[in-house]
């Protein structure tokens, strides 16, 4: 936990680079996958929020050590 703004930042750069490689490889026109992109960014990170909580919560319920 010690450089987690830096694992945030290159978290941040890996996930804005598969997002915008997705969006260019699903859209026929430039135009339309870059208006698209701050959407599917959003929907990445909320996703990825999501899945990180319910991984905290098992290892809470399920995994913790007393």
């Amino acid at each position: 936990m010690k450089d987690i703004g830096v694992h945030l930042l290159l978290f941040t750069v890996v996930a804005a680079a598969i997002v915008m490689l997705s969006a260019f490889f699903n859209e026929a026109e430039d135009g339309p996958a870059l208006r698209a992109l701050p959407r599917r960014l959003l929907y990445f990170f909320v996703g990825c929020g999501v899945l990180a909580g319910l991984m905290l919560l098992a290892e809470h319920t399920v995994a913790s050590v007393n």
